[in-house]
């Protein structure tokens, strides 16, 4: 059969098939030119990462209206970092002036109200008591830490028992017996006036004995109003 011209003969890369496929591949990876860019299949593309950036604020062109402000509020509470507020110090609580109670109130009851002091005291000129509690003598301030020593019935109060007294404002505590007020028939306290041991100290027990029954706290919170005033002092009494 007669061949084709040359110019019509198919180019040797066709005719060898698969090998020449290989090669052109390998032409193509060296950057060599490749004689069919068909037989070169397409590297695929790999997009590159988008950047690691802040989410863009909502347009109001976009979103018109309220909602706009709605989503440009979001956004800025999204952003915006968190706040911290810091516990307060131990200790560093305050209370008013003159108190309020920090617990319950106490039982109200309404006592005979006498005074006595070491003068008078059983034996006299001493600061002894029958029922220590808080004190190992008479004495005290008459803050709730440290009330006054005061005398009663065991049987009506209980030894180791508070009262808050208003009239003088302060805190007595039950330590002592009252012969006097065993079998009274009646609620009756005696508040220790200090520990002098004049004569004077009678008028002024006298002084601060009331005309008659007085409301007193039982059991009271602390934070009641205190004046740490001594009853008697120097010859002084706090009536006048």
């Amino acid at each position: 059969m007669r061949p084709l011209p040359r110019s019509l003969r198919s180019a040797p890369a066709f005719r060898l098939g698969a090998p020449c496929l290989l090669l052109s591949l390998l032409l193509a990876a060296c950057g060599a030119p490749v004689p069919d860019a068909a037989l070169v299949a397409p590297a695929p593309t790999v997009a590159a990462p988008a950047p690691t950036t802040a989410p863009a604020v909502p347009s109001a062109d976009l979103v018109p209206g309220a909602a706009a402000n709605v989503l440009r509020s979001a956004y800025e509470a999204s952003t915006r970092p968190p706040t911290t507020t810091a516990a307060p110090a131990p200790g560093t609580g305050t209370r008013s002036p003159g108190g309020g109670a920090t617990g319950p109130a106490g039982r109200s009851m309404s006592a005979k109200i006498t005074f006595y002091a070491a003068y008078d005291n059983d034996p006299a000129g001493s600061t002894q008591i029958a029922y220590p509690s808080v004190h190992s003598e008479a004495g005290g301030t008459g803050t709730f830490a440290d009330p006054v020593t005061m005398a009663s019935d065991a049987d009506q109060i209980a030894p180791g028992t508070r009262i808050y007294y208003p009239p003088l404002r302060k805190y007595f505590v039950m330590e002592d017996q009252c012969a006097s007020c065993l079998g009274s028939g009646s609620f009756w306290i005696d508040l220790y006036a200090g520990g002098a041991t004049d004569s004077g100290v009678e008028d002024c027990e006298a002084a601060l004995t009331p005309g008659g029954n007085v409301t007193i706290e039982i059991d009271p919170p602390a934070g009641r109003a205190v004046d740490t005033t001594p009853l008697y002092s120097n010859g002084r009494c706090i009536a006048g």
